[in-house]
């Protein structure tokens, strides 16, 4: 379920950020982006809650999260939208490229909200840290086979491949992961 909406949602975002490039008012692709945006991160984090275990609607700790992760998207959109005035400009930019490129920040984001949700779901289950495939950044290694709540790790900013994570790599090239006791994967 989670697949399709965000197939859906990141074609709504492709389809504003191409609406912009080929000209026109900004006002009318950008409230479409950021309302895609809003459905995707609230429908990525009402599902990591509830795969969590917990029933809708999310705690106060939980909504104060996605409540500034949004905030903190409004923002990202609006410079969005005034990097493609600059880039219309230009003659030599692949518009596709480019907006396929922020679409898959998009499912990224998506992802981190998922994430955190179910982090924050069972903020009481052992996990541990585990290397993924790249090269690792100082704290990754440092945390490598640690094992803590999943609340220490959400207070410390420490969530594998989260976007401005607080990990030296800021969590953009991070492949690592967290797994629970049965050693299956905990984040996405």
């Amino acid at each position: 379920a989670l697949v399709r909406q965000l197939e859906h949602r990141l074609g709504e975002i492709t389809a504003a950020l191409l609406t912009f490039f080929e000209g026109g008012s900004v006002t009318s692709p950008r409230n479409a982006m950021r309302r895609a945006a809003v459905e995707s991160l609230g429908a990525a984090f009402d599902l990591g809650w509830t795969d969590g275990g917990q029933d809708l609607p999310p705690d106060g700790d939980a909504l104060d999260w996605l409540n500034a992760r949004v905030e903190q998207e409004m923002g990202y959109i609006g410079q969005l939208f005034e990097q493609i005035k600059e880039l219309r400009k230009e003659e030599d930019i692949d518009p596709l490229a480019w907006v396929s490129a922020k679409a898959d920040a998009y499912a990224a984001a998506s992802r981190e909200a998922y994430n955190a949700a179910r982090m924050y779901a069972k903020k009481n289950q052992m996990l541990t840290w585990q290397y993924g495939d790249t090269d690792h950044c100082a704290p990754c290694e440092g945390l490598n086979g640690q094992r803590h709540k999943a609340s220490w790790y959400l207070s410390r900013n420490y969530i594998p491949r989260k976007a401005g994570a607080a990990m030296e790599c800021g969590g953009y090239r991070c492949m690592c992961s967290l797994v629970d006791s049965e050693g299956n994967d905990f984040t996405i």
